[in-house]
């Protein structure tokens, strides 16, 4: 179950290798304001903390794909009404000014979950190992503890290289991670356990026409006239966002949770329009696919697709949703490949997508994998009391 942000979730993680910095530097934290814009005198946090996460995961997932952008973190921290942001960052001087040299996001759900916290904590490559992410930890566990939380969720990403040795596996027995991670060390250390694994896939662009065109002809054959695509950019026509809402509350409520104790959050209109603003604010785009059901005039099915222009590399797989009630008519096949169509009429420079999987949603996984889309890492949710 991923919890949606518009950076990279890095959670506890660190490479088993990670870098020592060269010398003991002297550091300091500091709380992050929310700002108005990229010109408030408090910009240079929000810049630290891109350049950080830019940093960070090259080292960590391989490359920095999934890094924010600087404006992408301060329309989320402005973003409040349905996820409360709270942040601080450890910080050296330097003669340039200033560096971001680590960062903990503090996440609250505002409608529901009202114990849960989630903690994101990212170091830089050179700075690990001087107590940076040890006094992170420490802020967050204060910090949700004065809100009165009593659980955290702390997801540790790990990149697509497999670490040889000892595997940590959750409950349920489907997923693995490197116990060796620096990450999954610290979590255990910390008294949290393993929940659930997630599968982070990648598809090199572009996918053969040809084949995009016997993806959807095949789940054509299947679905027949009883079901019609519709294919919009932003915004979401008004004829449909009741029922994108209702699909968005569902991937909420059916999306595999292993043994995290999470409640679905809350989806209605008010909701994504809210969500759409903030994607426009951030620069990014999106096309989405989505299936109505003939007979009833019902959305059955959606997916979207993502990007931001200041990374033209590559996109990101957003959600995607079939209702229990339509499934069985190979539905999720055929809105994903008319999505990969019109993703690269739109957008034919990028270079590869992303996509993010529940190890214990095998009918969603076979869709990827048939599509072409191969392991690229993954993320290892961690739970526990504070």
């Amino acid at each position: 179950m991923r919890i949606e942000d518009p950076e990279s979730t890095l959670g506890l993680m660190t490479t088993p290798s990670a870098v020592p910095a060269p010398t003991t530097s002297t550091w300091r934290l500091l709380d992050v304001p929310r700002i108005s814009s990229l010109d408030a005198p408090e910009a240079w946090m929000y810049r630290g903390v891109a350049e950080l996460h830019a940093a960070a995961e090259p080292a960590d997932l391989g490359n920095a794909d999934a890094a924010p952008t600087p404006i992408g973190l301060v329309v989320a921290m402005n973003n409040q009404d349905y996820r409360r942001r709270l942040r601080q960052v450890a910080v050296v001087d330097t003669p340039e000014g200033p560096r971001v040299v680590g960062s903990a996001l503090l996440n609250f759900f505002v409608r529901s979950n009202p114990d849960l916290a989630v903690g994101v904590i990212v170091v830089h490559p050179e700075y690990r190992r001087q107590g940076i992410g040890t006094a992170l930890v420490e802020w967050l566990r204060t910090t949700a503890q004065a809100e009165g939380r009593t659980s955290v969720l702390a997801p540790v990403d790990f990149g697509p290289e497999v670490a040889a040795g000892e595997t940590l596996a959750p409950a349920s027995g489907i997923g693995t991670v490197s116990a060796d991670l620096p990450g999954v060390r610290l979590a255990q250390k910390l008294g949290l356990k393993l929940q659930l694994v997630e599968r982070r896939s990648r598809i090199d662009l572009p996918v053969a026409p040809e084949a995009v065109s016997r993806f959807e002809a095949e789940a054509r054959a299947v679905a027949g006239d009883a079901y019609r695509v519709h294919t919009w950019t932003a915004p979401t026509p008004d004829e449909w966002i009741e029922q994108y809402a209702a699909l968005e509350q569902a991937l909420s409520d059916d999306e595999p949770r292993g043994g995290l104790e999470v409640e679905s959050d809350v989806w209605d209109a008010d909701r994504l329009r809210v969500e759409e603003a903030t994607i426009a604010a951030k620069g990014d785009r999106y096309v989405v696919t989505a299936a109505e059901h003939v007979a009833t005039g019902e959305l059955a099915a959606m997916t979207m697709l993502m990007w931001n222009d200041q990374k033209p590399d590559h996109s990101d797989q957003e959600s995607t949703v079939v209702l229990k009630a339509h499934r069985g008519h190979r539905l999720g096949m055929l809105i994903k490949a008319v999505n990969l169509r019109e993703h690269a009429r739109l957008r034919p420079e990028a270079q590869r997508i992303y996509t993010w999987n529940n190890e214990e949603n095998p009918h969603m996984l076979a869709i990827n994998v048939a599509l072409g889309f191969v392991p690229a890492g993954g993320c290892a949710e961690f739970q526990g009391p504070l």
